[in-house]
């Protein structure tokens, strides 16, 4: 059973980045597979590398699109994913070097992060480019995303 569920209220209205949290989403549920296993899952390290990196090009996408619209809270979000950045960046060296597995709170913290994330951007900048361009508030299907 999947950890963390996609749900229609989770879509922000804006195609790429619906499907970007998908991605996501699908990231944190294998590494919760991951870390589940009764032994060590040889795919962990790549898993948990690939969610570090999905974040960091989400980040990218996600500022490009702030600027693009001029939200007035963008400093303070980017301010925030570089703290996220700098954590998992701190993560993944503890955890090449072997000092730090990926445990199930860092899997629910992820979970925890990512909901709050979510919903930080309908309330945010999704809805300051509703009011600006109505035109990007294109949603896919399930299927499409």
């Amino acid at each position: 059973m999947a950890f963390l569920i996609w749900e229609p209220t989770f879509s922000v209205g804006i195609w790429e980045f619906d499907r970007q949290h998908r991605s996501l989403i699908g990231l944190i549920n294998r590494l919760h597979e991951a870390v589940l296993g009764a032994a060590p899952d040889p795919k962990l390290p790549g898993v948990f590398s690939a969610a570090a990196d999905c974040l960091h090009n989400h980040f990218l996408y996600e500022q490009a699109f702030m600027e693009r619209i001029g939200y007035a809270e963008m400093r303070a979000e980017q301010n925030r994913n570089n703290q996220l950045l700098d954590q998992l960046a701190h993560m993944c060296r503890l955890f090449d070097a072997g000092q730090l597995s990926v445990s199930p709170e860092l899997v629910k913290f992820l979970r925890d992060w990512l909901t709050a994330h979510i919903l930080r951007c309908r309330q945010g900048y999704a809805q300051l480019a509703a009011q600006r361009n109505p035109g990007l508030l294109i949603t896919a299907t399930a299927d499409e995303l």
